[in-house]
C-alpha cells in the first residue's frame, strides 16, 4: 500500500482531477463520492489506493506554504521583480 502526493487541479463533473505532486505531469481521476474530506482546488493531499477505493489525506500546512509561495511570486511579477 503506497501513498503518493497530489494537488487537486479541478473538479470536472462527477470527478476530481488530481495532478501528481510536485511535477504535475501525471493525473488521477477520483469519483467525487469517494472523497470523504473537504477539498478545494490547489489542496495538496496524499492518496493511497486501497483496491478500488482511495484513502485521501489533506496536507493543510503544505497547501498553505505552497499558496504563500505562489502569492509571493505573483506579487513579485506584478511589481516587476522588485
Amino acid at each position: 500500500m503506497r501513498s503518493n502526493k497530489y494537488t487537486l487541479d479541478r473538479f470536472d463533473g462527477e470527478y476530481a482531477v488530481f495532478l501528481k505532486h510536485p511535477n504535475e505531469t501525471e493525473s488521477l481521476l477520483v469519483a467525487r463520492d469517494q472523497i470523504k474530506v473537504h477539498l478545494e482546488e490547489g489542496d495538496i493531499v496524499s492518496i493511497t489506493v486501497l483496491g478500488d477505493t482511495y484513502k485521501i489525506e489533506s496536507h493543510e500546512k503544505e497547501t498553505m506554504d505552497q499558496s504563500d509561495k505562489i502569492q509571493s511570486l505573483l506579487e513579485r511579477l506584478k511589481n516587476g521583480n522588485k
